[in-house]
């Protein structure tokens, strides 16, 4: 971009950052239809998102022509396996969207009758992923239904997929949370399910603090990672620099994700003098959040190695992103999972990750560069539910140290990348998630609903 284009931008975001502060705009602009709104977003930042969006090469569009190709055949099911419903935004392009796909690839691939129900609430993600469309079924066919969805919002999914259709439904909700104690605000949802799925152990402990109902935990699977192919130059990146890779999206909180303090830690290992390494920040939903792209800008300010980069691209091109960079950092305060972690592991990169909350359900300390922290607690604002609470402040130092040991040693980081493939194939395996949950759909096939766990059905509670 050339200079008269980043003033430009620039000044957009100062200008949105403004706009952002004054409570009676604010208002105002709420008010209006939401495509309205999206359209007056998507107009006030223009520049911003062309600024910070990867380059488009050639590449992009021979992808997107081999995208657009017939679906591959669904996978037969076995007839004699008990069936599921998946029900969440199948669509959507963001982590709670991918963990619903990755369970349900997990099952689809060990033969298990699956149908999947979309929900939109019209969230402000992208809604663009189609990969699993030949198994969508609005019946909500299966007596069984896992849904995939927090409990903010568990009441109106319900309303999107409509009460009477669950009627006579066991409803497990899995959940993901990133503290150590739920919110107060979620407690009235654990009456609309019969049970909670979650991912980690870090979650269970969550969960389990605030109800009786019986609480699975299945680890998060991992399946095949389709890659594009795209190469580092297709990204604007150098072949022959050590780059470092932050994924996050500002949907979920800038101040959980902590980016700057991978930056800090960058720029505190490398000297500017240091032409050999690169720090790239991917992100999404930047331009909705101006006041804190800003900060972001305002901490790479006078370093031309660290790369933001705002941009939703497709689910096949973040993968090939993961292959092309040389070692994946989450300075993250809290998490309730990790996927970028876990999927950089799988493919052999090496991670520098602070060594708490839900991440640590799949690395150790011979499997990953582990950050240690102190605790903090959460700031006014900083987190919905996170008042009184408390999150890991991570060792920047300490980061810079890993950071610097992983570029300057080969042979380290291919060690370390190699240990954290195998533990996450052990510890994420989807096989072994898939085999979880048929035991459970076993289970409660083999008992009457009313009693398969210990409590009344959902058609007694008001499901209906």
């Amino acid at each position: 971009m050339n200079s008269t284009d980043s003033r430009e931008s620039s000044a957009q975001v100062r200008l949105l950052t403004w706009l952002r502060s004054q409570d009676w705009l604010r208002s105002a602009y709420r008010a209006l239809p939401r495509s309205v709104r999206e359209g007056a977003l998507q107009l006030l930042t223009r520049r911003l998102r062309a600024r910070t969006r990867f380059p488009r090469t050639a590449a992009w569009q021979a992808w997107q022509t081999r995208a657009a190709a017939p679906a591959a055949r669904a996978v037969v099911a076995d007839p004699s396996l008990p069936g599921v419903n998946i029900l969440g935004y199948i669509h959507g392009q963001f982590g709670l969207a991918e963990a619903a796909r990755g369970y349900a690839r997990a099952l689809i691939d060990n033969r298990v009758p699956v149908a999947l129900r979309d929900i939109n609430l019209d969230l402000p993600h992208a809604w663009d992923d189609h990969a699993l469309d030949a198994y969508i079924d609005n019946d909500v066919p299966h007596p069984v239904s896992i849904i995939f969805v927090n409990p903010d919002f568990l009441d109106r999914a319900l309303q999107d997929i409509g009460k009477a259709r669950l009627k006579g439904h066991y409803l497990i909700a899995c959940w993901f949370w990133e503290l150590e104690t739920l919110p107060d605000a979620w407690l009235p949802a654990l009456e609309l399910v019969d049970e909670i799925m979650v991912a980690t152990a870090f979650v269970e402990q969550a969960v389990r603090r605030v109800t009786d109902k019986p609480v699975l935990r299945v680890p998060m699977p991992l399946g095949t990672m389709e890659d594009s192919g795209l190469q580092r130059a297709d990204f604007g990146l150098p072949e022959q620099a050590f780059v470092f890779l932050v994924t996050f999206d500002f949907s979920s909180r800038m101040e959980r994700k902590n980016p700057a303090a991978a930056i800090r830690a960058f720029r505190d290992a490398f000297p500017l003098e240091r032409r050999d390494v690169r720090l790239l920040i991917k992100s999404s939903n930047g331009y909705r959040f101006p006041h804190w792209i800003k900060q972001i800008f305002d901490l790479a300010e006078g370093d031309d190695r660290i790369i933001l980069r705002d941009d939703v691209i497709d689910r096949e091109h973040l993968n090939a992103l993961q292959r092309c960079c040389d070692a994946y950092v989450s300075l993250h305060r809290a998490e309730g999972f990790g996927m970028g972690l876990a999927e950089c592991m799988a493919i052999g990169k090496p991670v520098v990750a602070t060594a708490w909350s839900g991440n640590m359900e799949f690395m150790d300390a011979e499997s990953a560069a582990l950050v240690d922290f102190t605790f903090v607690p959460v700031g006014e604002g900083e987190y919905p539910g996170g008042e009184g609470q408390r999150w890991a402040d991570a060792d920047v130092a300490e980061a810079a140290s890993w950071m610097r040991r992983l570029a300057d040693s080969p042979a380290s980081r291919v060690a370390l990348g190699m240990a954290g493939l195998e533990h996450v194939k052990s510890k994420l395996s989807a096989p072994v998630a898939a085999a979880r949950i048929i035991d459970r759909l076993k289970d409660l096939r083999a008992r009457p609903v009313s009693d398969a766990a210990g409590q009344q059905h959902n058609e007694v509670r008001g499901l209906q």
